[in-house]
């Protein structure tokens, strides 16, 4: 990772809040372009020896260096905090927060994607009536099948954060363990699809969502000028 990944950018993304046209960017209403406090080294250790693993250094950088979290791509990110339990993501500042995750359940393997085969196999093997003699069977049969399919539904969250809430229940993960660990992954499970990579890793993600912001910002600027032109 080049040393000058985040130089400026703390600065940059507080800027933002000043414009006239922050409002307009998707998202702002969550996070209001306002980011936490960086973290200290000591603190980013403690996390780490709760999830116990390394942070990626990407997001290892961004924490000690832009903020803990806030402003961000979507509604904003998560920030790693210290409770009652251990380090755990909470949405603090943020609106529209995605859901928490600890650091436990962040440092288990992640294995999304070795789930999906074995989540659409348990699909096929959904118990029907008509399989069964009595009601009383087949509804302690489709009990014992709900069962695994949440088990798996929700196994395939563990070893990535929960970064951004995008909205209606989709989020954006970053993967903390494995071969991924690093990647900006996507929950697409409201469209019955499953936890997906983005092909993005944490860096190009957020830096992405910054440059973009600036663009439109400039543009709409620049619009707002031309009117004020306009005899």
């Amino acid at each position: 990772m080049s040393e000058d990944t985040w130089v400026g950018v703390r600065e940059r993304v507080l800027r933002f809040a000043e414009h006239p046209g922050a409002g307009k960017i998707f998202g702002a209403r969550g996070h209001g372009f306002r980011l936490g406090p960086v973290m200290s080294e000591e603190q980013v250790r403690a996390l780490e020896a709760d999830l116990g693993v390394s942070l990626p250094a990407q997001y290892r950088s961004f924490l000690l260096r832009v903020g803990a979290g806030g402003a961000g791509p979507d509604y904003g990110l998560m920030t790693p905090a210290m409770g009652d339990g251990g380090w755990q993501w909470l949405g603090i500042g943020l609106a529209f927060p995605a859901q928490s995750t600890t650091a436990e359940f962040a440092g288990r393997p992640f294995v999304a994607e070795a789930l999906q085969n074995e989540l659409a196999a348990v699909e096929t093997q959904e118990p029907t009536p008509d399989a069964f003699a009595t009601d009383e069977e087949f509804s302690r049969a489709h009990a014992a099948w709900d069962a695994r399919y949440e088990e798996l539904y929700d196994a395939q969250e563990a070893g990535a954060v929960f970064l951004s809430e995008q909205g209606c229940g989709y989020a954006s993960l970053l993967v903390m363990t494995g071969p991924h660990r690093g990647a900006i992954w996507e929950d697409l499970r409201p469209m019955d699809r499953g936890i997906e990579p983005t092909g993005h890793d944490f860096a190009y993600w957020y830096r992405r969502w910054l440059e973009r912001t600036e663009r439109q910002l400039e543009t709409w600027q620049g619009e707002d000028d031309a009117v004020l032109r306009t005899p």
